[in-house]
């Protein structure tokens, strides 16, 4: 039921170096002349390999590019994938997925949405529901019907060109009729070429890896051991239980750390809130959070507007005394 958010994702701040973790850095929706981007499949990958990324999905619309039709640098990290479109049964546009560590092709165009879910899973893949926002997703009639679904495109650079890059509040009402915390990614859906300046290199998703296998980044994606941004970094969460005599409607307390940034906010189940030091930056920001809320996200906003998005912590535990 709505508001009952339970399900804690992984809070990647608390992932140490000393425990052997790190971040890396990648889009996970890309196109090529496979389908109906610009740049060959090897050009893509050159692209984002020289712009320092460490990961990167070849994301061609329907058939997969497959890894080993690419040469792929030591130290970087391919994640094979497509972006699938079954038909939308439910009154909705048709449907944008992005399948990642799918094995073998499929059929989208020709299946039930549930039914490709269903085989995205049974090929040991994670399946995102892409850009909302562009695509008009109605959650209550579109999403909801659905089950399985991984978590969704938060930011998208070429729907941003389109004017309807953010799907904010559509992540937002996903887990608020879903009662279920989400996790998110941010990513380029690049289909120019790099020197058309238009849609690559602006989007990604930081993920936090012992290792930078390719079903390493995917499970810390799933399970929200990242974040992802269009310029911010975002470097330490801390969520505390606090009990004020001062005020009761307060129950906690949390200080984001990051780069330099003009404004935070907070993004509660319930309500939000707003850090910023009248048009001065800053690295740091605490937050109190009212006793009522169950989630809690952060979009940290640097000084040329850029963002960054925090996954949603589950507070249900921090309020019965567990840590997060």
């Amino acid at each position: 039921m709505a508001n009952e958010q339970t399900e804690g994702l992984v809070n990647p701040f608390q992932l140490t170096d000393e425990d052997g973790y790190s971040w890396v850095k990648g889009n996970l929706h890309s196109h090529t002349t496979n389908s109906d981007g610009r740049p060959s499949p090897q050009e893509r990958l050159d692209g984002y390999v020289h712009q320092g990324y460490d990961y990167l999905c070849l994301s061609d619309h329907n058939n997969i590019t497959f890894l080993d039709t690419v040469a792929c640098p030591d130290g970087f990290t391919l994640i094979q994938g497509v972006e699938l479109h079954p038909d939308n049964p439910f009154g909705g546009q048709r449907h944008h997925y992005l399948a990642l560590n799918l094995k073998e092709d499929m059929d989208a165009r020709a299946m039930p949405p549930q039914h490709v879910i269903d085989a995205v899973k049974e090929q040991g893949g994670a399946i995102w529901l892409a850009h909302p926002h562009w695509s008009s997703v109605n959650i209550l009639r579109d999403i909801l019907p659905l089950d399985g679904l991984d978590g969704i495109e938060v930011f998208n650079t070429t729907c941003r060109v389109a004017g309807r890059g953010d799907s904010s509040v559509h992540w937002d009402d996903w887990m608020d009729l879903s009662g279920r915390l989400i996790p998110a990614l941010a990513n380029d859906d690049s289909h120019a070429r790099e020197e058309d300046r238009r849609d690559t290199y602006q989007g990604w998703t930081m993920a936090r890896v012992k290792d930078r296998s390719a079903g390493a980044i995917v499970d810390a994606l799933v399970s929200g051991a990242s974040y992802g941004s269009t310029g911010p970094e975002i470097h330490n969460i801390q969520i505390r239980r606090v009990d004020t005599e001062e005020d009761k409607n307060v129950l906690f307390e949390a200080t984001v750390k990051c780069s330099e940034a003009l404004r935070i906010c907070s993004v509660s189940n319930v309500v939000g809130a707003e850090y910023w030091e009248h048009g001065d930056t800053f690295e740091e920001a605490t937050f109190v959070l009212r006793r009522d809320s169950k989630s809690v996200r952060f979009e940290v906003i640097g000084p040329d507007g850029s963002k960054a998005w925090s996954n949603p912590f589950d507070l249900t535990g921090l309020a019965r005394g567990e840590e997060i």
